[in-house]
């Protein structure tokens, strides 16, 4: 069981979290980030994910602790401004789950896959986030190449 977890944490955790990141900064118009810290921060969020998946924590429980501590490493590695640092942190939570709201959904439909046990069935997890994530990926290379964000955080 706990194999299972380090695999979710390896393969849908962590590039989750960092093309999260990725994507909440350039929306908030900061792009001079350096892509190892993006790693060290997604690897640190993932660890926290595998635990919190480890405890069995009530569903929504998990979101708030991954949002406070994303928020409190995006203060400590970015040094960004405590009221600036929730900006990233939000448009990154907010587009996370927006887009798994909206392709999840069609992949258990397309495929037959039950999302109410997706959470106990790690592998069906880990092929679930592969579109996910590759779509999150093309948004944020849009977003890059086209120089678009929502708000600008800069000083």
């Amino acid at each position: 069981m706990m194999l299972e977890y380090i695999w979710v944490a390896v393969f849908a955790s962590f590039p989750e979290a960092a093309l999260a990141l990725l994507m909440g900064f350039n929306l908030s118009n900061v792009r001079d980030i350096k892509l190892w810290k993006i790693l060290i921060v997604a690897g640190i969020q993932s660890g926290i994910a595998l635990f919190v998946r480890m405890t069995n924590v009530y569903f929504g429980l998990h979101s708030i602790v991954q949002i406070i501590t994303l928020y409190l490493l995006v203060i400590i590695f970015f040094k960004i401004k405590y009221y600036k640092a929730i900006i990233p942190v939000a448009i990154s939570y907010i587009s996370q789950v927006a887009l798994q709201n909206i392709i999840i959904p069609i992949i258990s439909i397309a495929f037959r896959i039950d999302i109410a046990n997706l959470y106990y069935n790690s592998k069906k997890l880990i092929l679930v986030s592969i579109p996910v994530s590759l779509i999150y990926l093309i948004f944020l290379m849009i977003i890059i190449r086209k120089n678009l964000y929502l708000c600008d955080i800069n000083d």
